[in-house]
């Protein structure tokens, strides 16, 4: 799977959706809203995507394999248990592989989270925190969503793509 790929079929789902909605709204069809509100549409789209584009653009520019971490903020009150149990994992990758590998974190409620629904892109699934995922120039190799993961079974997929 080819994160900049998932983005733009994202991208475009949302964009269709906002299109489709804006029509109901203004009761016009969709190809009057998509020529009437072209230009307004494309840049409520670039805004609403701008940040998580420059994550995604900056995970295809490392050279080495990234370790993904999407997790709830550990400032909040409502800790989420799973991902404050998988952390002794990452770190494990962390002392195991220092420099090696890219360990990239994103918090799932700031406007980059969204990279957690383009990665784990089931329709109507209750959000499973955390996502981890193994990516290597911008092909994902491997996600988990919802559970710990042994830092063994992490090191699998990172040994496979290191030089």
């Amino acid at each position: 799977m080819n994160l900049t790929n998932l983005l733009t079929a994202h991208k475009e789902s949302f964009k269709q959706k906002f299109v489709e909605a804006l029509a109901k709204k203004n009761s016009m069809t969709v190809e009057e809203v998509r020529v009437d509100f072209k230009a307004f549409i494309e840049q409520f789209v670039d805004e609403k995507y701008r940040q998580v584009s420059q994550v995604v653009k900056r995970i295809n520019e490392i050279e080495i394999p990234v370790f993904l971490n999407i997790r709830r903020d550990r400032m909040r009150e409502d800790k989420c248990k799973i991902c404050e149990s998988n952390e002794a994992n990452i770190k494990a990758i962390e002392e195991t592989y220092g420099n090696r590998i890219e360990i990239f974190e994103v918090i799932e409620d700031r406007p980059e989270g969204v990279l957690y629904q383009i990665i784990f892109h089931e329709e109507g699934q209750e959000k499973k925190l955390p996502l981890t995922a193994i990516i290597n120039k911008g092909e994902i190799i491997k996600y988990w969503a919802g559970k710990t993961v042994d830092a063994a079974v992490y090191e699998r997929f990172i040994n496979k793509y290191l030089k």
